[in-house]
């Protein structure tokens, strides 16, 4: 039966509309369908040069394996800062600081690296499945809205390839910002070593600080004034005269130090080829000093309990005297940074027939503070029985303890923490005749051993340790 027009008309707008077309076999003179067009490599906006899978691979690899890496440097540190004296410790302090920055960098760059790159394959799968990208006409708005979007929106290869721009930047960056970290660990560490080499020209942890700031600021200012020089009167200058010279010397100089460090021509790259050379040199400026702001707020403030993130607005943070504080007991002990610092008795309900208290030994204030107020205790007196014994007594008088307000003699021995490692001192404290119930036992703080800084520092209060019988 022939078909009306309007009929005809009806079916074709219905195979427009999602109904399957005939077979081109079933209309008479019809030429077959264009093939849909392929999004895998033969298109302009996903070149086959572009190394997309490779960086997928390596992004996703990087990100899965460096995840648990921060918290194993963490570990590792505060296993063995307690252990060292103030020059040994601003080694460790810098390593720390370096290697988590550039952890930060590449876990955080390839996350956000692997995100773009996501959107990137979503927005190629649906130019895929509709090659035409947005139908206007179908809109569900006004004409002044619907021309104000199809004006200011993009097409979907134009979203395609901003992506994949900024996923190549982001995955470049990535990789330059963790080698910049590296290379300044590296630096830091020539710089370290030669102020440990020389420490005992300067002793103390305030001269050893400033030490490492003369060689860094040593090193440093001929390159800052040779390079501020250059740039403001570098044109008028004579190469082959005497501040040429010096310039260049100090130049080249700078380079060979620099001529290993890969991150450079990547850094040079993206400052160069940016539209705007401010926001280069924002990108070179700024991603490193978000790392090193996000390190000091999670791992200093956050980490050590100076800044804190919750809703206890009536519960102090430092309730002293009347808190239990788990860092005080053996059992209760969870591995905050604050830890090995702290006295420790074995648990907060003693069912023991002592109570042991173990007070470790800090080096960065106990190796200044016994020279400065045990001037008889000199550093070969452990290797005699007369110079332990005295040892032990110049320890015992830097903290003093109490037990339910009575000053205490306990009798101290040296000791090594089987769970940690730490060295200090031990004492065990008989419980019989003690209260059942609350009993309190004090340990003195240990004090700075600057007297400057001891003047205008805030005392410190005693360690409070509450335990139950």
């Amino acid at each position: 039966m022939p078909q009306s027009a309007e009929a005809k008309i009806a079916i074709d707008q219905l195979h427009l509309t999602g109904a399957e077309p005939p077979h081109a076999s079933d209309v008479p003179n019809a030429e077959p369908p264009p093939p849909a067009p392929s999004t895998l490599g033969q298109t302009p906006h996903e070149p086959t040069v572009r190394p997309w899978e490779l960086e997928l691979l390596i992004s996703g690899a990087l990100v899965f394996s460096m995840m648990q890496l921060p918290a194993q440097v963490d570990g590792w540190f505060q296993s063995l800062t307690p252990r060292l004296d103030a020059g040994w410790y601003t080694a460790a302090f810098m390593g720390w600081f370096y290697v988590k920055l550039a952890l930060y960098a590449l876990v955080g760059g390839f996350v956000l690296h692997l995100a773009v790159r996501g959107y990137w394959v979503g927005v190629i799968g649906l130019e895929a499945v509709f090659p035409h990208g947005i139908v206007w006409e179908r809109m569900r708005a006004g004409p002044i809205f619907r021309q104000i979007a199809r004006e200011r929106t993009p097409s979907l290869q134009t979203l395609i390839d901003r992506a994949d721009r900024v996923a190549s930047m982001i995955f470049g960056a990535a990789f330059a910002v963790a080698m910049l970290f590296g290379y300044s660990l590296v630096i830091g560490g020539l710089v370290v070593g030669v102020v440990s080499l020389t420490r005992m020209a300067v002793p103390g942890s305030l001269q050893s600080s400033l030490a490492v700031d003369a060689v860094l600021l040593l090193l440093l200012s001929p390159v800052l004034a040779a390079g501020l020089v250059d740039r403001r009167m570098g044109d008028r200058l004579d190469p082959g005269g005497r501040a040429g010279r010096v310039i260049r010397r100090v130049g080249l100089a700078y380079n060979r130090v620099q001529a290993s460090a890969l991150f450079m021509p990547l850094l040079f790259t993206l400052t160069t080829n940016l539209r705007q050379r401010r926001r280069g040199l924002a990108v070179v400026m700024g991603v490193p000093v978000l790392f090193v702001a996000f390190f000091f707020v999670k791992d200093v403030l956050l980490g050590r309990g100076l800044l804190h993130a919750d809703g206890y607005a009536y519960l102090p943070a430092q309730a002293g005297a009347l808190a239990v504080q788990p860092g005080f007991y053996a059992d209760q002990r969870g591995g905050e940074p604050d830890e090995p610092a702290l006295p420790e008795i074995q648990s907060d309900m003693v069912r023991d027939p002592y109570v042991r208290l173990f007070i470790p030994y800090r080096p960065r204030r106990h190796n200044a503070l016994i020279a400065r107020r045990c001037p008889g205790v000199g550093r070969d007196a452990p290797q005699t029985g007369a110079g332990n014994a005295a040892v032990l007594r110049c320890l015992a008088t830097l903290q003093p303890v109490t037990l339910n307000g009575r000053p205490l003699a306990p009798a101290f021995r040296f000791y090594t923490h089987p769970g940690t490692g730490f060295r200090g001192i031990v004492a065990y404290i008989p419980t019989a005749g003690l209260p059942r119930g609350e009993n309190v036992l004090t340990v003195g703080p240990l004090a700075i051993p600057d007297p400057t800084r001891a003047e205008t520092a805030r005392p410190e209060p005693p360690y409070t340790i509450p335990f139950w019988l």
